[in-house]
């Protein structure tokens, strides 16, 4: 096997002090900094142009994306033709590198904002369709989040099939957080493929039955990436079962993310009552598990009422069915168990006179919700009198009907309404929300509201990404915790530690490190929580270290840490704490390379640094893997950087080189 290439497809990366460096698919352009870190024996015979980029090694604290060893090996490559297959097989690996546009709206109405956006997004259309699209509005819109996500659908900027992902990031303060955006990624090599896994499911994966099953909720398949996006409402423990069985299951996919920041009420508002209702566990049928013919609520559905005003001016989809089934794989009720909206159904005829295709073949959408039936208005109806009265039987596996008939549902006796004739005509409406009804949900999906879960898209690509601390330092060095747990009055405490063997309370530790510093202020203080499995020095610091901002000191002298606990956020039990380590604020980073397509943070300062042109999210936390370290959750207190899919091309089969994240082809065979 040779040694192992990469290929940036043109894209300039931030590089430790004194290298950078741009390769190009056609010609090695390497500085000459760059060319004096690589083995000797490589030489520089091949290079037929030098050009020296030096940028400040930011992205981490002395632990960011070096392309400096990959420019040379790239170099060596030129000098010696390879043979004819491998070269197909380069290019066709470069088609299927990422291309972003990101385009951006700075109105401060929303109407005219989103106007905007699909003008931009207009003119880009030139290079292509979307694969898929990312929808981020700044904090004072977060509640009209569906609804301009269904605007941008409706307006056609993305091609049917192709999903369009939407969340909220960071304040209103700043240019990265007060602007509605909108970035289209283009050249997946495939089609990208949204799923939505709710909390329930996410309770129930697990690495080891990921291993010879399919993941709950995560549709199956030879999947080269994932980006993920997890409700703040969702415990850290039920987001890292997933991400555990992702790992175990898609060893070598990349799976990068954030974990949004929850919607707030706006200023006066109080929450509206719906946006809390779910379906009574006892005395209806209601949830899936308590009917045997698919249709039910599960968490994560939508809230919404189908006698609101909102419905009043509701566009509508007329359809007559002429056998059944209809189609619609899953209806879920509304407030108060009333109606019922379209959740999953078949998005296509897969032949002429397929049964299953009437609705999509109709005009019937996701997010629609039963207006009329045989001309009745049946909006205020009961949801298992519809779900009688429709007799469409959706897709449920005959264990799952089983266990319906034995659970509390299948116990209760109604009177069942006589099914509808055929054929029927059925009227469908959806309201501007996008059949929401909330505006609580940080999340949404083609213009469809979701909660308590993680929403994802899973790529046919790999993706490079490289993750690390940055906007903090180390300030001394690691201390034993002789005694830790949570608070109980909020929070997780560290409450004493040992340092060169006398134990003392962990804020006199503080106060000794923070005066040798010479810290005058303790503003920005932040506590690191050794990882269970941290990826060692190699995979910097965020591998080894979950950091955690101090919200308080106890009676005793222990140190309070806004964390809801080591248990919650999947650090292991809350008393097995071993080792800590002080992080100080490090002056604020910008100048990271351009060409990156992403970049993820948990501050709106560090995202001020991000690639020019990349779309920048500021969420509650980061989800990656930092070297060889598994992937989780980084809560970072000064911030977490997140570069991933920044069009560097791989193939199924890459490995993570020693150079901060860096994606690597394996060595091709017969090319040394």
């Amino acid at each position: 096997m040779g040694a192992p290439l990469a290929l940036l497809m043109g894209h300039a990366t931030a590089v430790r002090p004194g290298a950078a460096t741009i390769v190009a698919p056609a010609t090695a352009v390497v500085s000459a900094a760059a060319l004096a870190r690589c083995p000797p024996a490589l030489g520089t015979a091949g290079v037929t142009s030098v050009s020296l980029v030096r940028q400040p090694a930011q992205l981490c604290q002395g632990a960011a994306v070096v392309a400096a060893g990959v420019a040379a090996l790239a170099a060596a490559y030129a000098r010696r033709p390879l043979p004819r297959r491998r070269h197909l097989k380069a290019a066709r690996l470069c088609r299927r590198a990422l291309r972003w546009d990101v385009v951006e709206s700075s109105q401060a109405d929303l109407t005219a904002a989103v106007a905007e956006l699909v003008s931009g997004a207009s003119a880009a259309a030139a290079a292509g369709p979307p694969d898929f699209g990312l929808l981020v509005v700044p904090a004072r819109w977060a509640s009209e989040l569906a609804a301009a996500s269904k605007h941008l659908r409706d307006a056609g900027v993305l091609p049917e099939g192709a999903p369009l992902v939407g969340m909220q990031s960071g304040s209103d303060a700043g240019e990265a957080g007060g602007t509605l955006r909108l970035g289209m990624a283009r050249g997946s090599g495939g089609k990208a493929i949204p799923f939505f896994v709710t909390k329930e499911q996410q309770s129930q994966a697990g690495a080891g039955l990921a291993r010879e099953n399919p993941i709950p909720g995560v549709p199956d398949g030879q999947h080269g990436s994932f980006l993920l996006f997890a409700d703040p409402k969702v415990s850290g423990a039920l987001t890292k079962n997933l991400l555990e069985a992702l790992d175990s299951r898609y060893p070598q996919a990349s799976k990068t993310g954030v974990v949004v920041l929850p919607v707030k009420p706006k200023a006066g508002e109080e929450p509206a009552e719906e946006e809390e209702w779910e379906p009574p566990r006892e005395g209806r049928q209601l949830r899936v598990r308590d009917r045997s013919d698919g249709h039910g609520w599960l968490r994560g559905d939508p809230t919404y009422t189908s006698t609101s005003e909102s419905f009043a001016a509701a566009d509508t989809v007329m359809t007559e069915y002429k056998r059944r089934p209809f189609g619609i794989k899953r209806y879920s009720p509304g407030v108060g168990g009333k109606g019922a909206m379209v959740m999953e159904m078949q998005e296509k005829s897969r032949y002429p006179g397929d049964a299953m295709g009437q609705a999509a073949v109709s005009g019937v959408r996701t997010g629609m919700v039963l207006k009329t039936v045989a001309g009745k208005d049946v909006r205020d109806w009961d949801f298992e009198d519809l779900m009688d009265l429709l007799n469409d039987q959706g897709i449920m596996d005959p264990d799952s009907k089983s266990a319906a008939s034995w659970g509390a549902g299948g116990q209760i006796q109604r009177q069942p309404i006589p099914e509808a004739e055929l054929p029927l005509p059925i009227e469908y409406m959806l309201f501007a929300g996008g059949g929401s009804g909330s505006g609580s949900a940080a999340l949404c999906l083609d213009g469809m509201s979701k909660k308590e879960g993680t929403l994802g898209v899973a790529l046919p690509v790999p993706a490079a990404s490289s993750l690390d601390l940055t906007a903090c330092q180390p300030m001394g060095p690691a201390l034993e915790v002789t005694k830790s747990g949570k608070n109980p009055d909020g929070g997780f405490a560290v409450y004493s530690v040992n340092f060169n063997g006398k134990e003392m309370a962990a804020a006199t530790a503080l106060k000794g490190f923070a005066k040798t510093a010479g810290l005058q202020s303790m503003k920005g203080i932040s506590v690191g929580v050794v990882r269970p499995q941290g990826g060692g020095e190699a995979g910097g610091l965020a591998s080894q270290w979950a950091v955690f901002p101090m919200m308080g000191v106890t009676k005793e002298g222990g140190l309070v840490l806004r964390c809801k606990g080591l248990a919650d956020e999947g650090l292991g039990a809350d008393e097995a704490l071993k080792s800590m380590r002080f992080f100080q604020p490090a002056p604020p980073t910008t100048g990271a390379a351009a060409g990156a397509g992403l970049a993820f943070a948990t501050s709106a300062e560090a995202i001020g640094g991000a690639p020019p042109g990349a779309l920048g999210v500021v969420g509650a936390a980061v989800i990656g893997a930092a070297g060889a370290a598994p992937t989780v959750l980084h809560r970072q207190a000064a911030a977490i950087r997140q570069v991933g899919l920044s069009g560097a091309a791989v193939c199924p089969g890459a490995q993570r080189g020693p150079f901060g994240g860096v994606a690597q082809l394996p060595g091709l065979a017969g090319a040394g």
